[in-house]
């Protein structure tokens, strides 16, 4: 079993994530969902508990948001199962290393893509 990894962000930017980094790796990215919400779903907690409660097939859910602070990283807050971890700032390193790495537990899971998105931020020199 894997962990099941769902991006959450606004709308068009988490199919974008799964189509670019498929092209990336050669593969389809079967079994990473995508969930989009724009500020006039901020009610959606109870369908995006339902979801994602059902996506945790005993090994977890990671969940990867765009925007910390916005309505698809809030709601995925609200809606996040105990089973679960949520890293927002998504970028292509963190989606990559995760889908990589996900037959591994939910926590080291979590912490392999959190550094694989923060190691490809480089600083100015």
């Amino acid at each position: 079993m894997t962990v099941a990894i769902v991006l959450i962000t606004h709308p068009g930017i988490g199919t974008a994530f799964r189509k670019q980094a498929g092209a990336i790796l050669g593969r389809e990215l079967d079994g990473l969902t995508v969930v989009e919400l724009d500020s006039g779903q901020a009610r959606a907690t109870d369908a995006l508990r339902s979801q994602l409660a059902a996506l945790d097939q005993h090994e977890g859910v990671l969940i990867l948001s765009d925007l910390p602070g916005a309505t698809p990283c809030n709601q995925a807050r609200k809606a996040a199962p105990a089973n679960s971890a949520l890293l927002s700032g998504l970028n292509l390193p963190m989606l990559i290393r995760a889908w990589n790495y996900r037959h591994r537990a939910l926590a080291e899971l979590a912490e392999l893509a959190a550094e694989g998105g923060r190691a490809a931020i480089l600083e100015p020199r």
